[in-house]
């Protein structure tokens, strides 16, 4: 057995050519011959992604460009045996990398029981013999027989079906199970049509089969979808690539800093190892230590608030990137819809033809023609109970998917199904084949049935596609015409819809009837089953057009079923806005580029379509987030910018995504993408406060040295209100639930977090308030008091006036006064607690011999407080300027 037969197509030919390829026969191959292909092909088992090891966690935390300045920062003055200052700055690198590492580390923990769909047992005939045997053991030619509840090991030729229905939901997207045949297929059928085959990983859910294995391993379907997983690559979030872009600059701005201050100082007659020794002390001292850490706070900060809402996000980064995704690729069964097909009509063929006729579903009050209907189906559901003793609401049903849909139906109504069973006596004469689509059951003259035209006599129920029940009843021709256009109505309104119909007779003739002699039935009505929408979604889409994200719907399913569920949610759907996976692989990625935007429906495509569609939004410059539950999500989930797996979906799916919705809810990606605002919105504050202080050192502490003044801070004091003082209200800023809800930005655009408003606050905050404390500064000390006072009195104000201000960055949209400044607790407390430090700072002797600080009489202590609130104040006339401002 060669590698290149295992990767053929055996859909279109037939079941003997298919067994003659594969050099076996419905005996099943010898052991001898079984064991040469394992050791040729190899056993039957997906190569597993390795785990991420705790280390690499950890390592991953220093990969950050801001930690990689501290890290050089914290070098140079250690190698100057500077041993405070770099104690500081490394200590600062170890709380982030810390928070950073347990949080990653326990999503990854969460999510470390991940499982192979390849792992189980199946039955195997070789040498004519059936036995149980591992998966992994299976090979091409072996012969399987699929029962109900088996997981398909492999790719497999049916050979003979009864009554076969396959889940294929991880792998197509299908919602419903797909009835299984031996019919030879065209060339070129989708792989969701190929209703001849059975898929590796897939679920049998009723009836049984024979199956020639013909593929395992990578070669199958789902391991040719794990190829497209393990090829797709990561790109960096916004997030990322704003910080990669910020530390260029900082390093940047450092070096010229640095390097002026050096030549500044040489300049005035000072020795080059001072200035080396100066220069070295204001470039670390103007690093905003805090920011890392803050950032890191922020986005575990949101990762536990969405948690708490149903969303597990596995890297903190991904947090964020929610708030700017612009573009939402949803599936549509579980996420829209509650994947629930169940029975939603009962509809008798009087009603039928009432055209216009306002109908009641099942659970309303029900007529004696509806009940009639549901009974007569219900004699033709082969349903097994294995509960029958508790109560209808926890029975556990084994049967065809609908069918068990009925029998639930009818148990709401006071029918139970295993007293009906018990007091009828009917049985199948002709079971279901998807060849035909319909089966009967035979049923006794009895007086049981309460109908006049049933009772005393012998008759046949028909439960099948109604379209073919139709065709053979004795409908008029118009009747049949006004009948199969009333069910296709239905069907395109996202309805499963099953035909319910008698013929009466004597019982030999009855019984001796067969398919192809069947004509004059009676159609007593038509059942509709129906997957209602999540009745919160509306409300979220509605909240997601407030974000400016767009939605657009991708899925397995027909293009009917998904429009129909479209227009419940209120979409506008034309033509134009719809496309199926045909359509959309005879485009090329041009002609597709230029039709998608207006797309707002994906059906029937396949997985390489998915990825496809996702990169071609990607490549437009869109945010994208992709949803989606099975195997055949996964490689689009990996290649877009945010995957979301829900919570029932495989583990597959859940191993490459991003955030992982518990409940399976399209409204707590909302919510999640809601936190990512929230996220995004609370950077923008923490980046305004710890740089415009930044800015504040550097101007206040170069233009000291350009007049030849004494240097007003220290950089160990710099450090202290940096990294103790400052970073505690940095911290709080995580808790801040207000947001500005602006519209997320396209990919390349730039501005992402430091947008102009951002930019502006920073630079005229940091402008202002350094000049006016240096014009403090210089008066202070022209008036004759006491250096260690004045530079106290300077970094006393630089520490108080940097922990009040966080009460006006609450918000860079509002005025202080819109808002209660004081209703964030968590900052309240984190300026106390700043405040204390200050004091310590400026009182405590221990202190004052460490950072070279003296203490304020009460009047200083006062003029601290004022020329703080000053400062306050020039924030809010610069807020107020900026939104005047049209940019």
């Amino acid at each position: 057995m060669d590698k290149e037969t295992t990767q053929k197509q055996f859909y279109h030919i037939s079941s003997d050519k298919v067994l003659e390829n594969l050099k076996t026969s419905r005996r099943g191959l010898s052991d001898k011959e079984a064991q040469k292909r394992l050791e040729e092909i190899g056993p039957n088992v997906l190569e597993e992604k390795e785990r991420i090891t705790n280390l690499q966690i950890l390592l991953n935390q220093f990969k950050s460009p801001l930690i990689f300045i501290l890290l050089v920062a914290g070098s140079v003055t250690l190698y100057l045996r500077d041993w405070v200052d770099s104690g500081v700055i490394f200590l600062a690198v170890a709380v982030n990398s810390a928070l950073g590492f347990y949080q990653e580390a326990r999503a990854e923990k969460a999510l470390a029981h991940l499982k192979t769909y390849l792992k189980d047992r199946i039955r195997v005939i070789r040498d004519n013999n059936e036995r149980e045997m591992d998966t992994s053991e299976v090979v091409p030619g072996d012969i399987v027989h699929l029962t109900t509840g088996n997981r398909v090991p492999a790719d497999a030729r049916l050979l003979s079906v009864n009554n076969l229905s396959i889940d294929e939901a991880i792998l197509t997207g299908e919602s419903l199970p797909v009835e299984k045949n031996t019919e030879v297929l065209s060339r070129g059928t989708e792989m969701a049509d190929r209703k001849n085959m059975a898929f590796g990983g897939t679920l049998v859910v009723a009836g049984s089969g024979l199956a020639v294995v013909t593929a395992t391993q990578k070669f199958t379907e789902i391991g040719k979808i794990a190829e497209l997983v393990a090829g797709a690559e990561k790109e960096e979030t916004p997030l990322q690539r704003a910080i990669k872009r910020f530390a260029w600059i900082v390093a940047g701005f450092l070096l010229f800093v640095v390097a002026g201050i050096f030549a500044l100082g040489i300049a005035r007659g000072e020795s080059v190892l001072d200035m080396f020794l100066v220069s070295v002390a204001v470039a670390v001292g103007s690093i905003p230590e805090g920011l890392p850490i803050a950032l890191t706070v922020i986005l575990a900060v949101g990762v536990e608030r969405l948690a708490k809402k149903k969303g597990v996000v596995r890297k903190l980064l991904a947090a964020e990137t929610l708030g700017s995704t612009t573009l939402i690729l949803t599936d549509k069964t579980g996420t829209l819809t509650q994947a629930k097909m169940e029975l939603s009509d009962i509809i008798p063929m009087e009603d039928l033809f009432s055209a216009g006729k306002n109908r009641q579903g099942p659970m309303a009050e029900v007529s004696g023609e509806q009940t009639e209907v549901l009974e007569l189906a219900l004699v033709n559901s082969n349903v097994l109970i294995e509960n029958p003793k508790e109560k209808p609401s926890q029975w556990r049903l084994v049967g065809a998917h609908l069918e068990r849909n009925i029998v639930k139906a009818a148990a709401k109504l006071g029918i139970l199904y295993p007293e009906f069973t018990k007091e009828r006596d009917f049985f199948s004469v002709i079971p279901f084949d998807s060849k035909i689509k319909f089966s009967a059951f035979f049923v006794s003259a009895s007086k049981k049935f309460k109908w006049d035209h049933l009772a005393n006599k012998d008759f046949l129920v028909f439960l099948g596609a109604p379209d073919i029940l139709i065709e053979r009843s004795n409908l008029k021709k118009e009747e049949k015409e006004k009948a199969l256009k009333a069910v296709e109505d239905l069907s395109y309104k996202g309805n499963r819809v099953l035909g319910v119909a008698i013929k009466i007779g004597h019982a030999e003739e009855l019984k001796g009837l067969r398919e192809d002699n069947l004509a004059g039935l009676q159609m007593a009505g038509i059942l509709a089953f129906h997957d209602p929408i999540r009745p919160e979604v509306v409300e979220a889409m509605a909240k997601v057009n407030s974000f400016g994200t767009k939605v657009a719907m991708v899925t397995g399913d027909l293009k009917g079923t998904a429009i129909s569920v479209a227009k419940e949610l209120g979409w506008v759907v034309e033509e134009d806005n719809v496309i199926v996976g045909a359509e959309l692989r005879k485009m090329s990625d041009a002609e597709l580029a230029g039709e998608i935007d207006d797309i707002k429906i994906f059906a029937r495509v396949s997985p390489e379509d998915k990825t496809r569609i996702t990169r071609i939004f990607k490549e437009k410059g869109e945010i994208v987030a992709v949803s989606g539950d099975g195997v055949n999500d996964a490689p689009s989930l990996k290649t877009a910018d945010i995957g979301i797996a829900v919570g029932s979906g495989t583990d597959v799916t859940k191993d490459v995504a991003d955030l992982v919705l518990l409940d399976d809810n399209f409204k707590t990606v909302v919510l999640a993408i809601e936190e990512g605002k929230k996220i995004i919105s609370n950077i923008k504050k923490v980046v305004v406060y710890l740089l415009s202080d930044s800015l504040n050192e550097v101007l206040l502490i170069g233009g000291s040295l350009l007049f030849g003044l004494p240097l007003p801070l220290t950089a160990l004091q710099i450090l202290y209100v940096n990294f103790f003082s400052d970073s505690f209200p940095a911290l709080a800023f995580a808790f801040e639930e207000q947001y500005e809800n602006t519209k997320p930005k396209k990919r390349g655009v730039k501005g992402h977090i430091f947008d102009n408003e951002v930019k502006f606050m920073v630079l005229v905050v940091g402008t202002l308030s350094s000049a006016f404390l240096f014009l403090m500064y210089w008066f202070l000390l022209k008036q004759g008091f006491a250096e260690d006072i004045v530079r106290t009195f300077i970094f006393s104000v630089f520490g108080i006036y940097t922990l009040l201000v966080a009460f006006s960055l609450r918000s860079l949209k509002k005025s202080i006064f819109e808002y209660n400044p004081f209703s964030n607790r968590y900052l309240l407390a984190g300026v106390a607690f700043g405040i204390v430090l200050m004091g310590l700072a400026i009182y405590m002797p221990f202190m004052q011999s460490i950072l070279g600080t003296a203490s304020l009489p009460a009047l200083w202590l006062s003029a601290v407080v004022a020329v703080s609130l000053v400062n306050v104040s020039m924030v809010e006339i610069t807020k107020l300027f900026f939104r005047k401002v049209s940019w």
